[in-house]
């Protein structure tokens, strides 16, 4: 059987997003990002607002859960250089409808904070950043907040791996779909 440079390609171009999309540590959320705010101002940003549909990412099966409407409520956190350009790429991708995968959730043991994948009928996630050795214990159990809660107690920021985009075809149809099902 003959293998085409087509073939080769297409195959490349597989492998290359999936690793993407796992290159820092494994992603934690799929959004469509509809509105921005950054806080106290755009100049000086201390906190951000994400407003638009989110869904988690099931670890140790790589599947979804339910899509969430609402916002998600962060603070600055270190390396600050790093989130503040993810910020930034936020802001370009906000009322695009492009949808994006970003952070990392875990969950912890009861009895230590040793990282464990969710056991089955647990609640949601812990949002926490890329390395499991600073993870925060005040990190949100519901990151999701809902449009009519005002914003109090901002998470921080999980920065993992920066925001990945992810295309509406192929693998990811059913999620964007999903996600965009959400917002209407």
């Amino acid at each position: 059987m003959k293998i085409t440079s087509r073939a080769i390609l297409v195959a490349l171009v597989l492998v290359l997003s999936v690793h993407a999309l796992f290159a820092s540590g494994q992603v934690g959320v799929y959004a469509i990002i509809s509105r921005v705010v950054l806080e106290p101002n755009e100049s000086n940003p201390e906190r951000i607002q994400l407003w638009g549909a989110f869904t988690f990412v099931e670890s140790s099966t790589s599947t979804t859960l339910k899509p969430q409407r609402g916002y998600m409520y962060f603070r600055l956190s270190e390396p600050k250089d790093a989130v503040l350009k993810e910020w930034a790429d936020f802001k370009a991708v906000a009322g695009t409808g492009q949808a994006v995968a970003f952070g990392r959730f875990g969950y912890i043991g009861a009895f230590s904070d040793e990282l464990i994948s969710r056991p089955a009928g647990m609640p949601p996630y812990i949002l926490m950043g890329g390395d499991p050795q600073t993870f925060n214990r005040s990190s949100s159990r519901n990151p999701v907040r809902r449009e009519l809660v005002p914003p109090s107690a901002p998470d921080v920021y999980p920065v993992n791996m920066g925001l990945t985009k992810l295309p509406a075809t192929g693998s990811f149809a059913g999620v964007v779909s999903q996600l965009q099902m959400v917002l209407k």
